[in-house]
């Protein structure tokens, strides 16, 4: 089969839709002492309205993939978009609980698309270049994500950032639904059994460890996107839009290691040692950074702290995609059910973590304690790496 160029448009407008949701999401990082002050919350409830999207986006992991299979991926990706955009909007008006149910709209949008356009990946482009064009479309996370938390604290107000990324994620959205299709002239997407391949992965060691994996990392990672700029204005008295500029190096340089170390692991084979020390470095330089005080210090350390953390989360989402190859029970259909399972997971850490734990240490004993807590659990990953097998040679 030959497949067409047009493939790579596909792919840049799926990478311009998931990234735009990130965009006008995560600014809340930098902006968290204006936003406690403007509704009248503490860090606690402030994690909580951040991280909530996470806990929507988990909790859609299967239902989401399920619409698409009746609506199509393309339309199911577009209504995504829009109730997205819808949660965008509803955010510039007042009040906690606009705040909370805002947020909650724009996690059911991330969830439909967040669930089903790596689908259309495995339509359009051939098994050889799945690998790279799913890294590509990953980049999208990190890039606008940073970028959001730059440039934050640059808008006019709360009210007119909203706006501008209602209307942002609305656009994505129309000209995603009007230039991309479901699929090449000739190619069906496969309506896989999520619910029966989920069934087989959870008794699965592998797709646990995995799922574990992806749980720790992410409770490590967002409680440092969450809290660090504040924390760093609070305690060291660093400007919030500094401190969001170095928060973003969490992510930003991560798009090559996304690349380098899955890279170099496929060469060595070793997938499970660049888990274990990958987790552990990216603990190492944060604390390292946050204990140094020093502004130039940290810019270095946590632009290398995010080089070496994008190298594990690939590497745990490549799990059920290579386990068919290694273990004769884990079958090729099960893999969008056992791929459902880690989102659920990821989103899970993403959202617990923060407002549950973390923020309510750092409220009591300090951001310290807090970050030492978060690197653990960040580190505490690759304990669980022994779980996994090595992919095939």
């Amino acid at each position: 089969m030959e497949y067409s160029g047009y493939r790579w448009v596909v792919l840049g407008l799926a990478w311009l839709l998931f990234g735009t949701l990130f965009l006008f999401w995560y600014d809340m990082g930098t902006l968290a002492p204006v936003l406690m002050e403007t509704y009248g919350i503490d860090q606690t409830t402030y994690s909580l309205a951040f991280t909530l999207p996470w806990l929507i986006a988990g909790l859609l992991s299967f239902p989401a993939g399920m619409f698409a299979d009746r609506v199509g991926v393309r339309t199911a990706a577009t209504i995504g978009g829009v109730i997205a955009a819808l949660g965008t909007f509803v955010r510039a008006y007042p009040g906690v609980e606009t705040l909370l149910l805002s947020q909650a709209i724009l996690g059911v949008g991330l969830g439909i698309v967040f669930v089903n356009l790596p689908k259309l990946i495995n339509a359009w482009f051939p098994p050889h270049q799945v690998g790279l064009a799913t890294g590509i479309y990953l980049t999208s996370m990190m890039i606008f994500l940073s970028t959001g938390m730059v440039i934050a604290p640059y808008f006019p107000s709360w009210e007119y950032a909203n706006t501008l990324g209602g209307g942002v994620i609305f656009i994505a959205t129309l000209i995603f639904a009007a230039f991309v299709k479901n699929a090449p002239p000739g190619v069906e997407i496969p309506k896989a059994p999520v619910i029966e391949g989920a069934k087989v992965a959870l008794s699965n060691r592998a797709i646990w460890g995995a799922a574990l994996g992806t749980f720790l990392a992410m409770s490590g990672m967002v409680p440092w996107q969450a809290l660090f700029a504040t924390a760093a204005y609070v305690e060291l008295g660093i400007p919030i839009a500094v401190g969001g500029a170095i928060v973003s190096l969490i992510t930003n340089p991560g798009w090559v290691g996304s690349f380098v170390f899955p890279a170099l692991s496929a060469k060595t084979g070793k997938v499970r040692l660049y888990i274990i020390v990958l987790s552990i470095l990216f603990s190492a330089l944060m604390l390292a950074a946050w204990f140094s005080g020093d502004v130039n210090a940290m810019w270095v350390l946590v632009g290398l702290a995010g080089f070496v953390a994008a190298g594990v989360i690939p590497h745990w989402m490549a799990v059920p995609a290579y386990l068919p190859f290694v273990d004769s029970r884990m079958k090729p259909e099960y893999i969008g059910g056992a791929t459902g399972v880690l989102n659920t997971f990821l989103c899970l850490g993403g959202f617990l973590s923060t407002p549950f734990i973390i923020a309510p240490i750092a409220a009591s004993s300090g951001f310290t304690t807090a970050f030492t807590v978060a690197a653990i659990f960040f580190a505490a990953q690759g304990i669980f790496a022994v779980l996994i097998p090595e992919p095939p040679k």
